[in-house]
């Protein structure tokens, strides 16, 4: 059974697809719709995720959005995160708080504060102390597949199945447990080596972000999410998958389209996500993302069923008794 959790949260077999819903506190994050730059406005916003459903809720504090300038100090980011996971834990107390952040400091800060999940975006390797840190405070952990140089010579689902296996085993051998480990396979981020948030260069540009000309980012993207499936299995961990309106969908959807513009889009992705395995979507939008997520579940029971089979599985789901 590939099963872990989250906080008090449980995420995957037997369980629903769970919902986690982004805040960013960073006003150089890529989506302008999902900032809340005062601690009213992120109750609110969490208010509002928490009628719609949200499982778990993900602070940003500064943009990990690898293709643009969005390097903040580590002062900085704290300061925008402190007061807001302290205002949630005393508004919503059961609430699951994840820090979406690879900075040691900044997560033993907000972990002393009530946070109960870090979700780094380098899985492990941005910050030397960063494993121990979780390991310490006994929290969730979500590791994102990311090569430290781009492995020319794999197929993408190999390259991150790969380096996945090197941030579970860092998160293993720090003493974090099994069953507070939840995997990324990245969709939109690259090798850390051509990340200008870990390196402090220049935003990644072109067609071919993972060193292979064979794969555009686009269809490097699309490719993970189609093999959602394989990635889990192989890492037998339960897997988060995070597109909400992320570029590659402009591609996908080809027209242009800043990120206001890919909502239906998202949500499209999002329910497919679902049906190819994904045990938990990280969204910007989580009333929109709520129901297609529910239907990707629910068409996810016929997978390889009889007619018969299939609707056996939805009448159970949906008299409740699944």
């Amino acid at each position: 059974m590939i099963k872990a959790r989250l906080g008090r949260v449980w995420i995957g077999d037997g369980e629903l697809v769970r919902i986690m819903g982004v805040v960013n506190l960073s006003p150089e994050s890529f989506y302008k719709g999902s900032v809340r730059t005062s601690v009213d406005g992120v109750v609110k916003t969490a208010d509002s995720m928490v009628k719609d459903g949200v499982d778990i809720i993900d602070l940003g504090g500064m943009s990990t959005a690898p293709y643009n300038r969005t390097l903040v100090s580590i002062d900085e980011e704290l300061g925008r995160l402190a007061p807001v996971v302290k205002a949630l834990k005393d508004a919503y107390p059961d609430l699951v708080l994840s820090i979406d952040t690879f900075r040691a400091r900044v997560a033993e800060e907000c972990l002393r504060l009530g946070a109960d999940v870090i979700n780094d975006v380098t899985g492990l390797k941005g910050d030397p102390d960063m494993a121990k840190v979780v390991a310490d405070h006994g929290v969730s952990v979500i590791v994102m597949a990311r090569e430290r140089t781009p492995n020319r010579g794999l197929e993408p689902v190999d390259r991150v199945i790969n380096a996945l296996r090197e941030s579970v085993d860092i998160a293993l051998n720090s003493g974090i447990s099994r069953d507070r480990i939840v995997i990324d396979p990245g969709i939109g981020f690259g090798p850390l080596s051509l990340d200008p948030v870990i390196t402090g260069g220049e935003p990644i540009r072109g067609e071919y972000r993972h060193g292979d000309e064979n794969y555009p980012w686009y269809s490097w993207d699309s490719i993970l999410i189609m093999n959602t499936v394989k990635i889990r299995q192989e890492l037998g961990l339960p897997i988060l998958i995070g597109v909400s309106r992320k570029s590659f969908l402009e591609r996908l959807i080809r027209r242009s389209a800043p990120p206001e513009d890919r909502l239906f889009a998202s949500i499209s992705v999002e329910a497919i996500s679902v049906l190819m395995g994904a045990d938990a979507i990280r969204t910007h939008n989580v009333h929109e993302s709520r129901d297609a997520i529910r239907v990707g579940e629910a068409l996810r029971l016929c997978l390889n069923k009889s007619p018969k089979e299939c609707s056996r599985e939805l009448i159970k789901l949906v008299q409740g008794t699944a």
